[in-house]
């Protein structure tokens, strides 16, 4: 969520949503909705946001089989700002990457450190790419080489329902185009449109409540049409708490109904979990830092760290 400077954007004290929905390299070209702000202060507003995620799973059920075996790399860079004292706007331009990398060694660690399930991990080769999925005998996907680009881009208009010292609620409309390329995992090939709502609220000086219900119609893209449904239903809440001075720490669940008709997991729902914090310093600039596990395990990528920063003008 961005938030700018403005006296209308500090009224509400505490962290804001981290920017982030589901990083699966087989869901991330669709239009599935990030967090949006349910309170735009007066100017504009610039940010990036860079997640950097692995994924390493084999699954394989009736008549289907999967292997995921890849690093993602996503820098989501957002423009907005307003156009009335109830309307506001907002563009979004990612660019991804899905391929080999070098996080396997350290999220080895990570898990031992944590207790957490290696899964297929310990049996796949270190740093590959290698996406393959199987359908009746029929291979339908085939990846075993990096690729990178502009992925699609999401234009938003929003409209504030209310806002007061304490509470903030706005419905954003979100059309993502088809900028990106299905083949490279950048995009879906089609136009999908959202309707959602934003919400915060403050419970006192130091916590605040924050969530988000979305509906996304998806278009008919190139990415396994034949599977594919046509609406995805998407939810995220959270709490965030003034630690000291800006530094805030905040957690949140983003979940999501299944985008694919498939008995395999990782096509399936999915339920994340996101922690960390952000940091407001003087000069208008927020810091988010935070790490984002998958809670339904095997349902989105195994850790996807989050680095954010933007700034209000």
């Amino acid at each position: 969520m961005l938030i700018s400077t403005g006296a209308a954007a500090d009224s509400v004290s505490g962290g804001d949503a981290f920017t982030v929905r589901d990083q699966n390299p087989l869901l991330a070209g669709l239009g599935l909705p990030t967090a949006m702000p349910s309170r735009v202060a007066d100017g504009w507003t610039t940010g990036v946001d860079v997640h950097w995620g692995s994924t390493a799973l084999m699954q394989e059920r009736g008549s289907e089989a999967l292997l995921v075996d890849a690093e993602t790399r996503e820098a989501r860079f957002t423009l907005q700002g307003t156009l009335s004292e109830r309307f506001s706007w907002q563009v979004q331009l990612p660019y991804r990457y899905t391929g080999s990398g070098n996080l396997d060694s350290f999220i080895d660690g990570w898990h031992d450190f944590f207790g957490l399930s290696e899964g297929a991990r310990s049996t796949l080769p270190s740093d590959q790419i290698d996406i393959a999925y199987t359908r009746s005998g029929v291979r339908e996907l085939d990846i075993r080489s990096s690729a990178s680009g502009l992925a699609d881009v999401q234009a938003a208009l929003g409209y504030r329902v209310h806002s007061s010292n304490e509470t903030a609620l706005m419905t954003w409309l979100t059309v993502k185009l088809p900028t990106g390329d299905a083949d490279k995992l950048t995009g879906s090939g089609a136009t999908d449109v959202s309707l959602l709502l934003a919400g915060q609220h403050r419970i006192n000086e130091r916590w605040s409540v924050f969530g988000q219900a979305a509906g996304t119609y998806l278009g008919e893209g190139n990415l396994l049409p034949d599977q594919q449904r046509s609406v995805v239903w998407s939810g995220m809440a959270g709490v965030s708490v003034l630690a000291w001075r800006g530094l805030s720490f905040k957690a949140q669940v983003d979940a999501h109904t299944a985008a694919f008709d498939s008995d395999l997991d990782f096509f399936s729902e999915a339920v994340v979990l996101t922690v960390g914090g952000d940091y407001r310093f003087a000069s208008g600039w927020r810091l988010d830092l935070g790490v984002s596990e998958d809670i339904a395990v095997e349902h989105s990528p195994d850790v996807v760290f989050i680095l954010g920063l933007k700034q209000g003008w």
